[in-house]
């Protein structure tokens, strides 16, 4: 028998990866621009372009795996809500001519 307080609410795996996600990317900008810094010679113009934009690269990278299934819930929510609100004759099949744009 299990009591379920009204305060705590359970979280799920997606939203606990979209967490994860950043210190991820924290650990791939810190590898990656100690691997850079070492690896590079001291000087101006495009080493310093390059130790700052590759790391955000591979940021962005490490980041990537945790962040699809949090998006991926989102995007099936949002069209779970336009079905339904396409079943209950919402929307026509034609498209308004506002939303030709999108």
């Amino acid at each position: 028998m299990s009591v379920r307080s009204g305060y705590h609410r359970r979280v799920s795996r997606p939203t606990i990866l979209a967490i994860l996600s950043l210190p991820a990317a924290a650990i791939g900008y810190a590898v990656a621009a100690a691997i850079l810094t070492s690896a590079l010679p001291r000087g101006e113009g495009l080493t310093g372009l390059l130790l700052i934009f590759v790391p955000l690269l591979v940021a962005g990278l490490c980041m990537i795996p945790f962040l699809i299934p949090f998006v991926d819930r989102m995007a099936k929510r949002d069209l779970e809500a336009h079905r339904a609100a396409t079943a209950e004759g919402g929307r026509d099949a034609e498209p308004a001519q506002d939303d030709r744009h999108l």
